[in-house]
């Protein structure tokens, strides 16, 4: 006879339900899904929410610039005094960077795009206003120039100093603080513009203005998929950097700069030193960084890759644990590193010539207030006092996401004179670093969309995967016990009413024959018992 239980659907269909989340937890406890689903969300493709993030950053951007007034201009021409300064600031800038024109590339997983930064004075964070106050500062045309040609004929040079003295160019000028950042006129210039315009390209002066223009105008590519781009500078780079995402990989496209001499560069003569490749813009950095790891940063207003190290791990004040660098003290040192760029082969400690990227004129990057230079060059300038939390740098990553939370980069830009010959007015200027002014780029508050991602990604989802797990493994089971329970004590059996034995069911029971003898011999035994 056969019982049968009679399961309906629905019953198969929890206990189904149940085997899913029993196997969907298994899952999750032996491959936690949260890399996965990071990687969804931070997916840098056209249309997603992190590609317009990427695109136009709702970070808070501020270029805090410092300025260095002469105040004894006369004595320190006579060379009666050593140059005093003082420092006027800030002059305060927001920057606005939107990623432009991006290009996706699915057959070397790279992405190609312009940047592009737009700089707007912030009255109500600045000192002043600069088209009304004015500064004492040295005559960058004049000065620069003329130190350009120190290690030309003595010809060249009387015939510089004549024409710049016939044109009335002076050494120190005194100018806007508007003017001197971005652009004033000075006839050395605008001379030199009509004589070699593919050199001099612009009839007015501005530093600050030339070094932001360096930022604008390149084609940049990034890795978006490591392991499909293959470069031609493998050997230099370590594996870390080769398979980190989003790390530059062409600027321009040379994986170097060309105002180094990249392009003129043969395989033996390549260095890690001439390199972008490898480093980051600062905008996004990879998805869980090692600690300890160096990480490049590139600007090219700043004419190369500087190194970010690592100093500390911890929690900032919103709670998001974060991977905290910093510029070393010998950044801008004589190390191996910065071999390559030791321009002509005249190096200073704490200096870094970035006169390839401009026009030649030796303008050089130190931290601010020659922070970590030679005591000797300090010494030779009154007004400075370098002070490591004034003016060193820092910045904070969330090492998962690889997202920037803050910091703040400071960079003196200076001008390095050389020897000068032919021009006895600029002789107290002479193997002088002038300090000119620096700056300090750097965020404040964090944005909401940014609070709010790093919240979902950094504390939300690891909670609600640990509970996802277990409330799958506790409902899964329980789904199977209560399907079981159900089917002993609820489901309806089916008993037949009636026994039929078919032919089949049948078997014939043998019918043996006992000897009458062999029965009466045991009757008696039993009676004798």
């Amino acid at each position: 006879m056969e019982l049968k239980y009679g399961l309906s659907k629905g019953v198969i269909s929890m206990v189904a339900v149940g085997l899913l989340m029993v196997c969907t937890s298994t899952l999750m406890f032996t491959h936690n899904p949260i890399q996965t689903i990071i990687g969804m969300v931070l997916n840098l493709s056209d249309g997603t929410l992190f590609y317009n993030l990427w695109s136009a950053p709702p970070y808070d951007v501020f270029l805090k610039v410092y300025l260095f007034n002469i105040t004894n201009k006369e004595e320190f021409l006579k060379g009666k005094e050593k140059i005093n300064i003082s420092e006027i600031g800030p002059y305060v800038y927001r920057e606005i960077l939107t990623n432009q024109n991006a290009t996706f590339n699915d057959i070397d997983g790279t992405v190609t795009y312009q940047p592009h930064r737009e700089i707007i004075f912030d009255k109500e964070r600045s000192v002043g206003d600069p088209k009304k106050d004015f500064i004492f500062t040295t005559n960058l045309p004049l000065v620069g120039l003329q130190s350009y040609l120190a290690d030309q004929s003595f010809i060249k040079n009387v015939m510089f100093a004549a024409a710049a003295r016939t044109l009335g160019s002076k050494p120190v000028v005194n100018v806007t603080i508007d003017e001197y950042l971005w652009g004033y006129q000075d006839p050395l210039v605008q001379y030199a513009n009509l004589l070699v315009p593919s050199w001099i390209d612009f009839n007015k002066f501005g530093i600050f203005e030339r070094l932001m223009s360096r930022d604008n105008g390149n084609n940049v590519t990034v890795v978006k998929n490591p392991s499909k781009y293959h470069s031609t500078t493998d050997w230099l780079l370590t594996e870390e950097e080769r398979m980190s995402q989003y790390h530059l990989v062409r600027w321009n496209n040379l994986a170097g700069l060309k105002d180094w001499g990249y392009e003129k560069l043969s395989p033996e003569e390549e260095t890690k030193c001439h390199l972008v490749e490898g480093a980051f813009d600062g905008t996004i950095f990879p998805r869980n960084i090692r600690e300890n790891r160096t990480l490049r940063l590139f600007r090219k207003a700043f004419c190369r890759p500087v190194p970010l190290t690592f100093i500390r791990k911890g929690y900032d004040d919103e709670g998001f644990d974060i991977y905290e660098y910093q510029l070393t003290g010998n950044i801008f040192d004589t190390t191996p590193e910065n071999k390559c760029f030791c321009y002509k082969n005249n190096c200073q400690k704490g200096f870094q010539s970035i006169a390839p990227c401009y026009y030649g004129i030796p303008i050089t990057l130190s931290q601010p207030h020659y922070l970590n230079a030679d005591p000797k060059i300090l010494n030779t300038v009154n007004g400075l006092n370098p002070d490591e939390n004034l003016h060193g740098s820092f910045c904070q990553i969330q090492p998962t996401l690889g997202i920037p939370l803050r910091g703040q980069l400071r960079i003196q830009i200076n001008l390095g004179v050389a020897e000068i010959v032919g021009n006895s007015q600029l002789k107290p200027f002479n193997k002088l670093q002038v300090p000119l002014f620096w700056v300090e780029i750097g965020t404040e508050d964090l944005p909401y969309i940014a609070v709010v991602l790093l919240n979902l990604l950094c504390k939300v989802l690891p909670i609600a995967i640990e509970i996802l797990k277990y409330l799958l493994a506790i409902g899964g089971l329980a789904v199977i016990s209560g399907s079981a329970l159900y089917i002993l004590f609820k489901a309806r059996v089916s008993i037949p009413g009636s026994i039929s034995l078919s032919a089949t069911e049948y078997t014939a029971v043998p019918i043996i024959s006992i000897p009458t003898e062999l029965l009466d011999k045991c009757e008696k035994r039993l009676s004798l018992k």
